[in-house]
Formats: C-alpha cells, structure tokens, sequence
C-alpha cells in the first residue's frame, strides 16, 4: 500500500507537468526549454480518499506550501485553507444575504501555479470587484477557488461536487485550458504505472516517455474525439448540480487555438448547446506573458482576471438586481 501510494504520488507529480509544459511546448514555440517536472510535496496531498474515482486527490487543509523550480526566480508560496483550496482565506458555508458568491473552477491555470496565492487571477479578480464600488451597491463578492493543477473534467467535476456546491454559489466560472479537452488521468495512470515498472530508473524523463507511449496509445485507441467525448460525458453531472444559467465557461481567444483544440471546443458546443462558453481570454502565450513551462506568470493572471472582470459584470448586475 506505501508502495501504490508512492507510485501515485509520483504520478500526480509528473503528470501535470509532463501535460502542461509538453504540450505548451511543443504547441507554442516559444517557450524555449524543455518541459519542466516540479516536485510536488506528497504531504500536501490526499489521495485513495472516499472517492469512485482511483487516482483522485486533493490537497491538504491549514498548510502553507513553497515551490520553487530551479528555472523559477522568485519562490511561490500557496497558502491552503480551512477546506484545502488555495485561498487567502477561510469561508463559511452559510452564504450571507448581502454576499455575493463565485465559485471557479479549472486546472492548474485557476489553481496559480508558480504565483503568490494572492497574485492568482481568482485572487484579483475578488479584489476587482469588490474594489468596483459602482457594481452591486452594498453587496460584498466572495470567489472561493477550486482549482487544482493536474484536475481534468471528470476530477473538477468530482471537486465541485465534494467540495464546492455546499458553498450555495450564485455563479460558478470555468477557465479552460485547452489541455484539458484530452486530460483524463484514469485512462492514463494505469497505463503509465504498466509502463514504469519496467524499469529502475524513475527519473522524470522515464514518466516523461511513458506518458507519452500511453497518450499515444488512448489517442490510437479513442482518438482524439473520443477522449474529448468521454470527459464531456462528464458535463451531465456536473449540469445536474449547477444550472445552465448559473455556469459561465472561458477559454482563450478562438483564433489562438490550434486545429485539434478548435475541434474539440466545438464538439463540446455542439454537445452541449446551452452551455455559455466565452472564449475570449487573450493568448497568455502570444503575449508571452508565461513561465518557462507555459503556465501563466504574474502579468498573465492579470490578462485572465481583466477578460472574465470585464465579461461577467454584466452577469452580476443581473444577480444583483
């Protein structure tokens, strides 16, 4: 069993990277260096908790944890609440009547990933508006954080629905990624422990070309459609916990995306044409406004808060009044 959980805990820690410094890198040519492999703190996560899902975990309630890559200049440090998000602070479950409440979602790009807790977008965004004395007279906004890096669709969905409902929100924001149109780490991680026993060396270049031997694997068996339609099978649970009404997603600007995440925004329209997908969040990318991995640095969480600020206000008028 501390061998299964050591292995997992591996997993989570290669995986995010080896997904969202991959495949930025090799999509977006200008991040000039490798993908970069963080060690993630196994004492800050839970895994094998009451969950239908195998590999599933969150993150540890009431610690403050540092991170900081060689590559990364100035030291990240994430500070996790009461109820194990990256946030500020602590929130009570009882929504009060002149509170305005938002929940996001999303994977590492709304967890914050190498930025201060308080540098993340969600983290400015609630200091935007409730700085914006002219939005919802009287009214004070709350934007309680589920992001996790690493999460794909089913895991948000599964967060939301462990996590996140009991706050009651009165609008739940999505940021999409674009790798997480073909993320699913239940079909992956058994195909990458298969792959990494075969060897002694567990040094990040093995999980690196064993996560690959397995996307190609799933994408010659599924195809890229079909993994995109197994996590959008997803959205029905997630639809019958939160109103169409009340789910804003985003995703960066439409002419920024490549083909095969152009396709997969549309198939996900097309299933779900109530959906409200807003992709209108500048390239972080071609503004170069990312880390070395292709995470957004500082500047880019500023760029995310300013799209979705300007796009919900008009949202938040229509709750408030």
């Amino acid at each position: 069993m501390i061998f299964f959980k050591k292995t997992i805990l591996l997993l989570i820690i290669i995986l995010e990277f080896i997904v969202g410094g991959f495949f930025l890198y090799r999509y977006y040519h200008f991040v000039k260096k490798d993908p970069i492999v963080a060690e993630l703190n196994s004492d800050n996560i839970e895994i094998n908790i009451d969950s239908e899902f195998k590999y599933y975990y969150e993150l540890k309630p009431n610690i403050t944890e540092e991170d900081q890559p060689e590559w990364l200049e100035e030291k990240a440090i994430y500070t996790y609440n009461n109820d194990g998000l990256n946030e500020r602070y602590n929130y009570e479950i009882e929504k009060k009547e002149d509170v305005i409440r938002i929940i996001t979602l999303g994977d590492s790009f709304t967890f914050g990933l190498y930025v201060n807790t308080f540098q993340n977008w969600t983290e400015l965004l609630e200091d935007e508006l409730n700085n914006s004395t002219d939005l919802c007279p009287n009214k004070t906004f709350e934007v309680i954080n589920l992001g996790v890096h690493g999460y794909d669709v089913p895991y948000i969905v599964e967060g939301y629905k462990r996590r996140g409902q009991k706050y009651n929100p009165d609008l739940v924001v999505w940021l999409e990624s674009n790798s997480g149109f073909f993320r699913n780490q239940e079909l992956w991680r058994p195909l990458i422990e298969n792959c990494v026993k075969d060897f002694e060396d567990k040094s990040p270049s093995v999980y690196e070309s064993c996560f690959q031997q397995a996307k190609d694997e799933l994408e010659s068996k599924y195809g890229l459609d079909g993994i995109a339609r197994k996590n959008n099978a997803f959205f029905d649970i997630f639809f019958n916990m939160v109103d169409f009404n009340k789910a804003i997603f985003f995703g960066f600007d439409r002419s920024s995306l490549l083909e095969k995440d152009f396709n997969a925004s549309e198939l996900r329209i097309k299933s779900y044409p109530l959906m409200e997908f807003r992709q209108i969040v500048p390239s972080v990318y071609n503004l170069k406004q990312v880390f070395a991995d292709g995470h957004p640095n500082k500047e880019g969480h500023e760029t995310i808060k300013d799209a979705i600020f300007e796009s919900i206000k008009f949202d938040l008028e229509e709750i408030c009044f």
